[in-house]
């Protein structure tokens, strides 16, 4: 018996030895640092793979969109701002004593030239007419005597001249008369609209007193001050644009009314009055209003803003140094540049490129000098 324990002794080691390097393997595979090791040569497997998809598409031809540039007229225009004021307002004050008898206006309402605001009392005025149509009636009967009696020879010049002057004057009473009952009804003087009316039934007014005042709003007005540089390049008749800020970005078709020919004592810039026709009716007065003026023109060089790349404060373009019908070589150029006014869409070289140049219009900063391109499309200037 003993022998046979000796021969079965191997068996049994190597069968534990077998499970304990099974199980070791088991916990070794499972391990974290096994798990991450695993993770990584995936991560490098798939960043393989995909340099060499980017490396095949990066030796793919960029397409690109090209514009040739031209130097051409350019306006310049400077912008100024105001506010609108009526192009005519007034205060339409009384002209004789009475009390209100009736208010026919109501304030911020539109009204038409010669309608009644105030009617006051008529009936002192209205009584002073027939008291002067009487008296002018009896002096007409009395030179009609007169001049019958003169014919005959039985009434002097001088009594007929005394009878013509008594008529005279009664018929200037009578129109003085009718003027002052047609003051007690206090009309508007031009179309427009009552801004203030501050009055009440019964109130009494005296000669002076102001009723109301009537704004005409048909045509606003927007005064604007230039310096000496920009004044001699403006003139009567010329067009401006204008942006009213409560209106958004709607644009207003003005015109250079009145031309400052003296500077303000206390800026020493010259007075520019802009008409606006307002038969729409949206313009208001006191609205805040930016004026476009053109000063003149000059030769420019202008590209389209997307074909400028900015790079740490330094400006850039992409020429295209044409090859062939179809493609040619990229080209970074320093330019020099400056904003167009009011056009944010375009920016002017000053310096770095001439005219007849192609300039890359769509993401030229993708491109390096030297880069192979293909022309998808190309534009005039």
């Amino acid at each position: 018996m003993p022998p046979l324990r000796d021969r079965g002794t191997p068996l049994l080691v190597l069968g534990v030895a077998l499970v304990v390097l099974v199980l070791s393997y088991i916990g070794f595979y499972t391990s974290d640092g096994a798990v991450k090791e695993r993770a990584r040569a995936d991560r490098l497997a798939e960043a393989s793979e995909n340099g060499s998809a980017q490396d095949a598409s990066a030796q793919a031809i960029p397409e690109i969109v090209v514009q040739q540039v031209a130097v051409d007229e350019a306006s310049d225009w400077i912008e100024l701002s105001g506010l609108l004021e009526p192009i005519r307002k007034t205060w339409v004050a009384a002209e004789i004593a009475g009390r209100v008898v009736a208010i026919e206006a109501q304030e911020h309402s539109s009204v038409v030239s010669g309608a009644v605001l105030i009617q006051l009392d008529p009936a002192l005025p209205r009584a002073d007419v027939i008291r002067a149509e009487a008296n002018h009636k009896l002096a007409e009967l009395d030179l009609a005597r007169q001049e019958t009696l003169g014919r005959r020879s039985v009434s002097s010049e001088a009594e007929r001249d005394r009878a013509r002057a008594q008529e005279r004057s009664a018929y200037a009473a009578l129109l003085e008369a009718r003027k002052r009952l047609d003051q007690s009804r206090i009309r508007a003087p031009f179309d427009g609209v009552v801004n203030r009316l501050d009055l009440d039934p019964g109130a009494y007014v005296a000669p002076g007193t102001r009723i109301a005042e009537i704004l005409d709003v048909s045509t606003l007005e927007l005064e604007v001050a230039v310096s000496d540089r920009q004044v001699g390049a403006i003139s009567t008749g010329d067009a401006a644009r204008v942006r009213i800020d409560p209106l958004g970005n709607d644009l207003f078709a003005g015109t250079v009314v009145r031309v400052g020919q003296a500077p303000d004592s206390d800026t020493q810039r010259y007075p520019v009055v802009i008409a606006l026709d307002n038969a729409g009716g949206r313009i208001l007065p006191g609205m805040l209003a930016r004026a476009e003026l053109g000063i003149g023109s000059r030769k420019a060089l202008r590209v389209p803003t997307r074909a400028v790349v900015r790079e740490f404060e330094i400006d850039y373009v992409v020429v295209i140094n044409r090859v062939g019908a179809g493609g040619g070589n990229a080209e970074r150029i320093r330019v020099q540049t400056r904003p167009v006014p009011f056009r944010p869409d375009w920016i002017e070289v000053t310096d770095g490129i001439d005219s007849g140049a192609w300039v890359v219009t769509d993401n030229p900063g993708r491109l390096r000098t030297g880069d192979p391109v293909a022309i998808l499309a190309e534009a005039g200037a």
